[in-house]
């Protein structure tokens, strides 16, 4: 298969579109989301990045190619480096916290799971989506917000609208392409049931910080 991504993306623009109509994203481009359910995402956000890392590290360990290597290490800690001084500067004198959510939880175990016991195409299939979803996001909102100049979210907005990330994404859609194009179609469906359940889960992300999930019990 020359263009993976590209099928698989048409393939789940549906929950793509449903983010896109999410009151957290329509919240967020106005500058009208409440402050107290952006700290609860910016929390959630954190804990996930912490695992993420490792997650990103442990896949540019099983790649055998030198470069996609260094590429997933120095995402696992270029990358996160920006998020983190984002984080820093939306989390100034806010209350913290160190519990994963339900929905968080389930996120990073869910992907942890697939990168350390499935093949690395379906790794990759599986970490892909919190590269291209806050990509596609970040342009989305920047395309079809009017107030650039007073929106209290602008750095966040920016920071996944922007030039170097859209760079490393398109770096991990190749190399995911790649391996993609030796794969068998047992090895592609695998890939793409990855790809799937992961952007369902970006969504359930979005929807359990604006709700402030909370555990039941």
């Amino acid at each position: 298969m020359s263009n993976w991504y590209e099928a698989i993306s048409e393939k789940t623009d549906y929950i793509l579109q449903e983010i896109y109509k999410h009151p957290f994203i329509k919240d967020l481009m106005e500058g009208t989301l409440s402050k107290e359910v952006f700290n609860f995402y910016i929390n959630q956000d954190s804990i996930y990045l912490a695992e993420y890392k490792k997650i990103l590290a442990e896949v540019g360990i099983r790649c055998e190619d030198d470069q996609d290597t260094q590429f997933f290490l120095g995402s696992a800690t270029g990358i996160i480096h920006v998020e983190d001084a984002l984080h820093e500067n939306f989390l100034t004198g806010e209350e913290r916290t160190t519990q994963a959510s339900p929905t968080c939880e389930l996120y990073i175990s869910y992907l942890s799971r697939i990168v350390h016991t499935k093949s690395l195409e379906e790794g990759l299939a599986a970490v892909l989506p919190c590269f291209t979803i806050y990509k596609e996001v970040g342009d989305y909102i920047l395309a079809n917000q009017n107030n650039e100049g007073e929106n209290p979210y602008q750095d966040w907005i920016n920071t996944y609208g922007g030039e170097a990330f859209a760079n490393s994404v398109k770096k991990a859609v190749d190399i995911t392409n790649k391996l993609a194009s030796e794969a068998s179609p047992e090895r592609i469906e695998k890939m793409n049931e990855a790809f799937e359940k992961a952007s369902k889960l970006e969504w359930m992300f979005w929807d359990s910080a604006y709700n402030k999930e909370a555990w039941k019990v």
